[in-house]
């Protein structure tokens, strides 16, 4: 089964951040609030380098701004911005950084490193973890403090997995009679791949730059989906803990209307000192979807096969 893939940070996703107005500024606030005159800050993953800027505007003794892509970018717009000198920035890998490279241990661990979908950001919030162990303070303050998960189990109307599925399968045939060949192989890649594509509310055809909002939240249309359950708190992943437990392995949902559950709308929350800095959704669907009634008790499987192709299985009661 496909693996999901990671997102590259490319220049028109970072302008799609910056244009994202609302996160941005409350980025920014979280970034002052954690930062004290004379600490040592380290933004990991620094894009565009706003918040290394803020930082160094923070009175930061010294900042380490560190990115694999793109730093020469980042690097030019500290410069344009008065900063030339006050930010060092590194081109690295972040699982490669090592304290005694950078100069000793940091009081502030800037981490916005999420994607907006918790198939990828596990991995992401592993790392976080991992970065605040080895290279913070015994008191290392980091923007995200922690990640909340909501879960709501919804039908989605823009959307089908079976239907998709369906066509897909046709598409052998079709193929079959155009060629005279099997690309079956070729079919079952495609299919591994379809529920992840379907995860984020963004439509295919925005241009790669242009935020979808101004506002601090990034939602599927309302006029997409129709929510049948409430919405609960799935788990909160605390960046302030020594190790990471990862993601649970099932989620549990109440019904609370009657209707054809597609699958699960899950809301990330990034929050810091208990305010939400960015919200955003990604969906999975249900390899099945199922009738429901008002006052149901549903058990979804988050295991692995969800993790390698986001597709939500029935835990069997």
């Amino acid at each position: 089964m496909a693996r999901p893939t990671d997102i590259p940070f490319t220049p028109e996703l970072h302008l799609r951040l910056l244009l994202s107005i609302d996160r941005g500024h409350n980025v920014q606030r979280a970034v002052r609030s954690a930062v004290r005159p004379g600490d040592r800050v380290l933004d990991a993953g620094t894009g565009s380098g706003l918040l290394a800027m803020v930082a160094a505007d923070c009175g930061a003794a010294e900042v380490v701004a560190v990115d694999r892509h793109h730093v020469g970018m980042a690097e030019r717009i500290a410069e344009h911005n008065g900063f030339a000198g006050r930010i060092a920035f590194v081109e690295s890998d972040l699982i490669d950084l090592d304290p005694d490279d950078l100069g000793g241990r940091f009081d502030v661990l800037i981490a916005m490193i999420h994607t907006n979908n918790p198939l990828i950001d596990e991995d992401r919030s592993r790392l976080v973890v991992d970065l605040r162990r080895r290279l913070g303070t015994a008191d290392c303050q980091v923007v995200p403090g922690e990640v909340r998960y909501l879960a709501t189990g919804c039908e989605r109307l823009d959307w089908d997995l079976p239907t998709e599925s369906t066509d897909l399968a046709q598409s052998v045939e079709t193929l079959r009679g155009a060629y005279g060949w099997d690309f079956q192989p070729l079919t079952d890649a495609v299919g591994d791949g379809i529920a992840m594509r379907a995860a984020r509310p963004a439509k295919a055809t925005a241009a790669a730059w242009r935020s979808p909002t101004r506002s601090g939240a990034l939602r599927f249309p309302r006029s997409d989906v129709r929510l049948l359950t409430a919405t609960d708190e799935w788990t909160t992943l605390d960046y302030q803990v020594p190790t990471f437990a990862g993601l649970p392995d099932q989620v549990r949902l109440t019904t609370t209307t009657a209707g054809r559950l597609t699958g699960v709308i899950w809301t990330q929350q990034l929050r810091y000192a208990g305010a939400p800095l960015w919200t955003s959704e990604s969906y999975s669907p249900l390899a099945s979807p199922e009738l429901v009634t008002a006052g149901q008790e549903l058990t979804l499987v988050t295991g692995a096969r969800w993790r390698a192709t986001n597709i939500l299985g029935r835990q069997p009661t």
